[in-house]
């Protein structure tokens, strides 16, 4: 995937992230609400499936000896998310994501610069009942980065590992049904490289002067809600004595 598809991507989503606001207006008086501001059921006890596609790059060192931009440059990434959600307004699930990145510099042009990730995380639904329902995830776990030389057989055909610390990421779910959700998406991680090996080998070493690094991303996202009950938001009203 090439990088200028991530930045187009991320593009889009800002403008509707954009749309999105500026639909999103109070009424006042009897004027029925808008599309954006009518309040819909949400899912419990449902499985989550979430698709993501966007643009991704990485930040920082990888350790004493190179940084992440000496491999790779900007990217695209898609994400896969198995998500149960227990209740509307939380989610627990996994996740799992490719990403292809450019390489930087003349003399690296051919490389293949790949990255993947699995992990786990929890998400949080601001306004489950609305059709505009902003969702914070909180994730970590596994991170891996694997750089192919443009000729075969040269030392650089490597696959380094890592943690992924911490992730954050931000979406502004547009709620198209009671199931079915789609919006711009940003977030970014916190890793740490902890060794290396050569493709082919079993035996890896210690990354040496191993350092914290980012990856940062931006596109959209979007929701599927299989199966559970679809819930009415409960509203409570106090009686006068």
């Amino acid at each position: 995937m090439k990088a200028n598809t991530g930045v187009a991507i991320a593009a889009g989503a800002v403008a509707v992230l954009c749309g999105s606001v500026a639909s999103a207006q109070d009424f006042e008086g009897d004027v029925p609400p808008s599309y954006l501001r009518s309040p819909l059921s949400a899912p419990a006890n449902a499985l989550e499936v979430g698709l993501n596609l966007g643009y991704a790059q990485g930040f920082g060192d990888i350790g004493s000896e190179r940084g992440l931009r000496d491999v790779s440059g900007p990217g695209a990434g898609v994400g896969l998310k198995l998500v149960y959600r227990a209740v509307p307004g939380v989610g627990l699930g996994l996740t799992s994501s490719y990403e292809q990145y450019s390489a930087p510099g003349a003399e690296r042009r051919g490389s293949d610069v790949r990255g993947m990730t699995l992990g786990a995380e929890a998400s949080f639904h601001l306004a489950p009942f609305e059709r505009v329902d902003p969702v914070i995830s909180l994730g970590s776990g596994y991170r891996a980065l694997w750089t192919a030389a443009a000729v075969p057989g040269v030392r650089g055909d490597t696959v380094t590992h890592g943690i992924e610390l911490g992730r954050l990421q931000a979406v502004i779910d547009v709620r198209m049904s009671e199931s079915v959700a789609l919006g711009p998406s940003v977030g970014g991680g916190l890793n740490m490289f902890l060794w290396e090996n050569t493709v082919g080998s079993l035996r890896g070493r210690e990354v040496p002067g191993r350092r914290l690094n980012g990856f940062v991303f931006a596109g959209l996202e979007g929701r599927f809600d299989l199966g559970g009950q679809r819930v009415r938001e409960v509203v409570q009203i106090a009686r006068r004595r």
